[in-house]
């Protein structure tokens, strides 16, 4: 087997001739069925490549399962990571930057001397050749991206309302959700370099002056597209609320709803109408054409089925089978020999 495990950046055109992304789940071989099950669970959808990681002792942060896309395009979802791990340094680019950001618990790395700790929805930026020692306290998932990017390579902290950082977490969501689709090499590298133009914009507003602080010190600076953004990473949960949504951010509701009204319209409608949209993309999607149309309902954070129907018809004019059915007839008609030739 490759060792796909590896901690390392790629090109398309570097593994295949011709790319379409796929996710990959790996599972180590060295773990049982009490650990094995509880990650199966905790796999974002189940239309995935299955293959081996090998020992999660030589696995990054020595994970005991990775979500990474095939080819391997730097970006990876580390489940049950150690305490503790530790790199060496390497041969690697020295334009390698690692960005690591934590679903959840506090991340402390050391690298250099110098020390930078950071929590859920902010990150941290490293040189990806020089050793560093990362610390784990209560983290069940470290996301990360490893990328060649011509900006300085000085461990860094990004905030959490980072623009640059807002629209990677963004696209790379996207990404491995499938949602983009990518079926050539060239997309797959231009995905790359975007990622790459992203993190350069992310590290260029962190190194900015520190912007004024408005007249109102305790004003809260959690902005609409920071909302987003999370609802984007937590809609599958069925009963995300509004309410569960300022908690974490330390915020009324009250203030979360001001964002939305600006935009004339509710924190409710908002959440539909992205439910309604990321249900349409999946079932257009030919890698889920064997999906029940039920289990995506679910995927999106649909509690009832005969709602998410009534909803999705009125959105687009159809029912969720019928729009399947459309697309399905779309790739049959193209894929069929030409009646003239």
């Amino acid at each position: 087997m490759a060792k796909r495990h590896q901690l390392r950046s790629a090109s398309c055109t570097e593994t295949a001739p011709d790319c379409p992304l796929v996710p990959l789940w790996l599972v180590a071989d060295d773990i049982d069925d009490r650990l094995r099950q509880p990650l199966e669970a905790r796999l974002p959808w189940k239309s995935v490549q299955r293959d081996s990681l090998g020992s999660f002792r030589s696995a990054p942060f020595q994970s005991k399962a990775i979500l990474q896309m095939q080819p391997h395009l730097g970006l990876m979802s580390c489940f049950d990571p150690a305490p503790r791990w530790d790199i060496r340094d390497s041969a690697a680019d020295d334009r390698a930057q690692l960005i690591v950001r934590p679903s959840d618990g506090i991340v402390t790395v050391e690298q250099g001397g110098q020390r930078q700790t950071c929590m859920q929805r902010e990150a941290i930026v490293l040189d990806a050749g020089r050793a560093a020692t990362f610390l784990m306290n209560d983290v069940s998932r470290i996301d990360c991206l490893l990328i060649t990017c011509d900006a300085p390579t000085v461990m860094r902290h990004i905030a959490h309302d980072n623009g640059g950082l807002i629209a990677l977490g963004h696209y790379a969501a996207a990404v491995m959700r499938g949602l983009l689709p990518m079926n050539s090499t060239a997309l797959a590298d231009l995905a790359v370099d975007y990622m790459s133009g992203l993190v350069a914009t992310m590290i260029a507003e962190a190194e900015a002056p520190a912007r004024v602080i408005a007249r109102r010190p305790d004003r809260p600076t959690i902005s609409l597209l920071s909302l987003k953004a999370d609802i984007e990473a937590s809609m599958s949960q069925p009963s995300l609320s509004l309410e569960q949504l300022a908690t974490t951010h330390g915020v009324t509701t009250r203030y979360f709803q001001k964002l939305f009204e600006a935009e004339g319209r509710t924190f409710s409608d908002y959440l539909l109408e992205r439910r309604l949209e990321r249900a349409f993309q999946m079932l257009r999607d030919g890698n889920r054409t064997e999906r029940a149309v039920s289990a995506i309902a679910f995927d999106v954070g649909f509690g009832d089925l005969s709602y998410f129907n009534r909803t999705f018809k009125k959105r687009f004019g159809a029912t969720p089978r019928e729009i399947r059915a459309r697309f399905d007839t779309v790739r049959l008609t193209a894929l069929a020999p030409d009646a003239s030739a």
